[in-house]
């Protein structure tokens, strides 16, 4: 199937040609897909000549940082709402932007809607481990507020995710929390501890603490968004600061670096979120997905490769079939 993806070119830290670039690059290997980016005259300044398939759409305005979802919203003709409205007008499959987090999770509620009356928008990211995996972490970052139900059923959503485009079939479930004991926490993560752990459909270890994660011992970790996005922006600076203490460390020795250069780049590639970027909007009737404000081309083609991998397994068609036999 063509798929077509939406792609707001701008509204965040850097040009919009990172995330042409990207695009540009992603389609010369899947030439089936089909492109829209939105902008405006200068972000497409000297692209004149496009492969049939990645088309330009004009804005007159973007999403500025500084917005909130009530001036965003009086920004008609912006990139983002241009980019989201083809996804619900039915004129495109899926919306990736780095915009404002805010302003596109309630931007993406309100066009697309609940996919369930239990379900909350929330990012999910995937994030590496030592064990050559890799655990989906949700939500980081759509929602500061959950109740216990919508953080169980941020938990049916993963499960179907990770079964959907993954080979496992039972995914280990964990919920963040300061321990493991079952009295830890807020009253919300003990409401969702009972939930999670009374379905039976569902592989659920407990409560995990953040100094486990990339020990890889879930493959889904259910948090609510302002916890969510402590740790995952925690992880991603203590990344780029150990590779700058290693960097420092060879250039006084440099033949020890030497030495260890190969092992060394292979763990940096693991490690950086860069390679890892992109964050689905699950809870939502239509695809939408998130890459940091401060993406760039690699980070647009990680976010453009996992929203592939969502339209290719039919993501949100199967989450709603399931949560059907969750209307109570």
């Amino acid at each position: 199937m063509a798929f077509r993806f939406a792609v707001d070119c701008l509204g965040f830290e850097n040009k919009p040609s990172e995330a042409i670039e990207a695009v540009l690059k992603y389609w010369s290997f899947h030439q089936d897909l089909n492109f829209i980016l939105i902008g405006d005259e200068k972000a497409f300044d000297g692209l004149d000549i496009l492969p049939k398939n990645i088309t330009k759409k004009l804005a007159n305005s973007f999403i500025e940082m500084t917005d909130t979802p009530l001036s965003a919203r009086r920004k008609v003709n912006s990139s983002m709402q241009i980019a989201i409205n083809l996804v619900r007008e039915g004129n495109a499959d899926v919306v990736i932007s780095a915009g404002s987090s805010a302003v596109y999770a309630s931007l993406t509620n309100d066009a697309f809607g609940k996919i369930n009356k239990n379900t909350k928008s929330a990012f999910m990211s995937y994030v590496p481990t030592d064990n050559n995996n890799w655990f989906y972490f949700l939500d980081v970052g759509a929602n500061k507020y959950f109740t216990g139900k919508e953080l169980y059923f941020l938990g049916l959503m993963a499960d179907i995710f990770v079964k959907k485009t993954t080979t496992k079939k039972t995914p280990k479930i964990g919920l963040l929390n300061i321990g493991t004991e079952e009295n830890k926490g807020f009253d919300y993560h003990q409401e969702a501890f009972k939930l999670l752990k009374a379905d039976k459909n569902l592989n659920f270890l407990g409560f995990v603490e953040s100094r486990f994660l990339l020990d890889g011992i879930c493959d889904i970790l259910i948090a609510d968004g302002y916890s969510g996005n402590l740790v995952l922006k925690a992880m991603e600076g203590t990344f780029k600061t150990i590779a700058r203490i290693l960097k420092r460390g060879y250039k006084r020795n440099p033949l020890a670096g030497l030495f260890s250069l190969g092992i060394i780049k292979s763990v940096a590639k693991k490690f950086d979120y860069k390679n890892n970027a992109g964050a689905v909007v699950m809870g939502l009737n239509k695809l939408a997905l998130k890459t940091h404000g401060s993406a760039d081309k690699q980070q647009f083609l990680s976010t453009i490769r996992l929203a592939h991998l969502s339209l290719k397994s039919d993501l949100i068609n199967a989450i709603k079939t399931s949560l059907n036999n969750y209307e109570e």
